[in-house]
């Protein structure tokens, strides 16, 4: 019986993915590892191939499809995928060799989900991504307003959830989406989770490289609108599906601070590559026709947002409620200054 499965998308990562692979070496033997081809234009497949080959492995099963998005290779993983709890890492991230001892340590209770704690890697210069967790299990509206508050966080590649969870609450990952697509389905798994445990131990390595998903994010691109959308299905599944267990704090965060939390770093995120009037004019131009539906969010959520001065105390949100063309302004002049 297979108790792990590792699901990795692989996307012209030839440079990449052997360092991934040796990273989970010392998995135990009821461990598969699914690796999906996302129509790949380099030479990853024969990489892939030739690395199963060498190593005499049989516990890898290399999948190949049209490139169709991180979102739908992970769908395909999960479609494959035999193991009781399931864990997703991206293919040029890099795992502790004691990562499945440490979880195989809580899965005794037979909880939901576990989760570890990672660190980032920009050129070799590692930092722990967040503080240590406070308690070693969580009820899913614990966890959730510890997500919410900023106390704990999670990414793919620092957690494992049981297939069965998946399976049950038909969770998976919206496909033509692609920014934050894996926190909506974290954010959908932990609401859905009766039991959560935790360990400090950092277990996982996000590695940011040029190229890699966190410096596209970072360029000026109208798909970083995708995000507050995110948000608005992850609300969406909150009180439709889990209405018994979040209380007015997680449905009220959902629904305006983390929504607007979003389109603000959007905004930023775009801005930060924007610095004549022309540029400026041109990406409010396609803001206000492509995203209206955003805009009109935002207004309907910002008379709201004096409800919670603990977020709307905060000058630069105060700006960007006040008027997204001034932030806009502040923000493009600030970065060509």
């Amino acid at each position: 019986m297979i108790k792990y499965s590792v699901v990795i998308p692989v996307y012209n990562l030839e440079n990449y993915i052997s360092k991934t692979l040796d990273s989970l070496a010392n998995r135990p033997d009821d461990t598969e590892i699914i690796i999906i081809n996302d129509g790949s234009t380099d030479n990853s497949w024969t990489v892939m191939e030739e690395y199963i080959s060498k190593h005499d492995i049989t516990d890898i099963q290399l999948l190949k499809e049209p490139n169709s998005g991180v979102s739908i290779a992970r769908n395909t993983g999960i479609e494959a995928a035999r193991g009781e709890y399931l864990i997703f890492i991206d293919g040029d991230d890099i795992c502790s060799d004691d990562i499945f001892v440490k979880i195989e340590a809580r899965t005794d209770t037979k909880p939901d989900m576990i989760v570890w704690r990672f660190e980032t890697d920009e050129t070799d210069n590692k930092k722990v991504s967040q503080s240590e967790f406070k308690q070693e299990e969580y009820s899913a509206t614990e966890f959730c307003r510890s997500l919410l508050i900023g106390e704990n966080r999670i990414r793919i590649g620092s957690f494992a959830v049981r297939k069965d969870l998946i399976i049950d609450k038909n969770l998976r990952f919206t496909e033509d989406c692609a920014i934050c697509e894996d926190v909506e389905f974290m954010y959908k798994a932990v609401l859905s989770s009766n039991k959560i445990r935790t360990f400090n131990d950092i277990c996982y390595t996000y590695m940011i490289r040029d190229g890699s998903a966190m410096n596209i994010s970072r360029k000026a691109d109208m798909r970083k609108f995708q995000a507050p959308r995110a948000i608005q299905r992850i609300y969406g599944y909150a009180v439709m599906q889990c209405s018994d267990i979040i209380d007015d704090y997680i449905e009220d965060s959902l629904k305006y601070g983390l929504y607007i939390t979003h389109c603000m770093h959007s905004f930023e995120s775009c801005c930060k590559h924007i610095i004549t009037r022309t540029e400026r004019k041109a990406f409010l131009d396609e803001y206000y026709d492509k995203d209206s539906d955003i805009e009109d969010y935002i207004k309907k959520a910002s008379k709201e947002m004096k409800y919670y001065p603990q977020i709307y105390s905060e000058k630069r949100l105060k700006l960007f409620l006040f008027s997204r063309r001034l932030y806009t302004w502040y923000l493009s002049s600030k970065h060509k200054g």
